[in-house]
């Protein structure tokens, strides 16, 4: 059996042509259907002979004056090379010279160059950030040359580049306001946020110049939503680049319906770079201490006092002093946890005088205290009332958000990977991996690149 596949065009008058595409022989005893390298070759061939059509018919459009319709003067022809995902096409193109109705310079402009825009489509270019989001550049490449037809379509060097600039778009575009305003409900009012709380953490990245495998690292900002209803997003950002971190914030939370009208709880462990963001984001409303990290905290410092050495030769004794230091820390935690904060220090500080320095071990203990209550200290406007809290059912911990550190910045970045970042490549990664994550990255390039819409509600199978 021998089966040829073709290609027919129709031009605007009615006229078709036929483009032979490939022949195939099979028998009924051989592969069922087609191998992915027949598919592969076809697909790229079609592609070719679908591009050049369309190249001609807009070279024949522009090659007269939109004026006077008088024809163009050429000025030579170059070659175009286009990178798609079927491909890598040399087309020919064709300079003319602008018409002298137009412009008295003897300037020269290329159509094909105007049309293309760029030297890789913009599909290409989706599947580069797609894939470059989730895997090393290196895999995603084996992968895509596997099931498409990419004939060296790109380079893993310009592969990283396109990528990059891909990020430091949607970076840009991350500061831009968004003019909308929140709903209203039937007396006026803005509506209930649509968001419990935003967690806020941090992950380490090995930096590019790192002297050793143990030292050079820098920090990145990892943020998720936690909606009333619905799955959350994720955001991610190098704290130390980012100079505008509440614009950043603005446009998260409006893109999911939420605006600084209605307050927003940001949830963090409380660690230096976090709470800066916390401070940075207040004015989008309420800083909030995870309690889980507090009361980890607690039970490091209660694991510490059960370990101190005795003091006197009656056991008995000691172990009545150990349950009364244990006693004190678990009344200053109830203190903590129904928002007194500056009643636990007091008591925290009492316990590190009842327990004194005279042993080695606890002085160990009177420093783990000292952190602890310095920790308290730095983050003091972010201690509420957990136990009311509680009770509504409001947010408190954020455990939400320590598996969106794993997901956004460990499994790209750090684990089973090699390979260092400069601070700049990874923050514009993390913006293309953000957006994958949150399944937002195709409507951004179709907001971009209007074609990519259109050509998937034009695309029909035949019956």
């Amino acid at each position: 059996m021998r089966m040829q596949v073709q290609l027919v065009i129709e031009d605007p008058s009615g006229a078709r042509t036929s483009v032979d595409i490939a022949a195939i022989e099979r028998r009924a005893d051989e592969l069922i259907g087609l191998s992915l390298e027949e598919a592969k070759a076809m697909t790229g061939a079609l592609q070719r002979k679908m591009v050049e059509a369309q190249a001609r018919e807009f070279l024949v459009q522009s090659s007269t004056c939109s004026q006077c319709q008088s024809q163009l003067r050429r000025n030579g022809t170059h070659r175009i090379c286009y990178r798609t995902p079927f491909g890598r096409l040399e087309l020919d193109s064709p300079r003319f010279y602008r018409c002298r109705c137009q412009t008295t310079d003897r300037t020269s402009f290329s159509p094909l160059a105007i049309w293309l825009c760029t030297h890789t489509s913009p599909e290409l270019q989706y599947l580069e950030a797609q894939f470059a989001a989730l895997l090393p550049y290196g895999v995603s490449a084996r992968m895509l040359g596997a099931v498409l037809p990419l004939e060296r379509a790109t380079s893993i060097t310009a592969w990283k580049r396109h990528v990059g600039s891909i990020g430091a778009r949607l970076d840009r575009e991350a500061h831009e306001h968004i003019a909308t305003s929140p709903a209203l409900n039937e007396f006026g009012l803005p509506k209930r946020n649509p968001l419990q709380a935003v967690g806020i953490d941090g992950g380490y990245v090995k930096a590019s110049d790192a002297p050793s495998r143990q030292e050079g690292w820098f920090e990145v900002l990892v943020g998720k939503s936690l909606p009333r209803a619905g799955t959350g997003r994720v955001f991610a950002f190098v704290h130390r680049l980012e100079a505008k971190p509440t614009d950043r914030m603005e446009r998260f939370l409006a893109e999911q319906g939420a605006f600084p009208a209605q307050p927003t709880t940001f949830l963090s462990d409380g660690g230096d770079t976090v709470r800066q963001a916390q401070g940075e984001f207040r004015q989008f409303g309420e800083p909030i201490l995870d309690w889980f990290h507090v009361a980890m905290r607690m039970t490091q410092l209660s694991q510490s006092i059960k370990g101190l050495p005795a003091n006197s030769p009656d056991e008995e004794d000691d172990h009545n002093h150990i349950e009364e230091y244990l006693r004190t820390l678990r009344r200053a935690k109830a203190y903590l946890w129904h928002g007194r904060a500056h009643r636990a220090l007091h008591t925290i500080e009492d316990l590190t005088w009842d327990i004194g320095t005279d042993a080695d071990r606890a002085q160990e203990v009177q420093t783990k205290l000292e952190e602890f209550m310095n920790y308290v200290t730095a983050n003091l406007a972010a201690i509420p009332n957990y136990a009311d809290r509680h009770r509504h059912g409001e947010p408190i911990a954020t455990g939400f958000v320590e598996s969106a550190v794993n997901q956004v910045v460990s499994k790209r970045f750090v684990k089973r990977q090699q390979m260092r970042w400069t601070p700049t490549g990874a923050h514009q990664l993390l913006q293309v991996r953000t957006r994958v994550l949150n399944a937002q990255l195709r409507a951004d390039f179709e907001r971009w690149y209007p074609r990519l819409r259109s050509a998937c509600d034009q695309f029909r199978l035949a019956a």
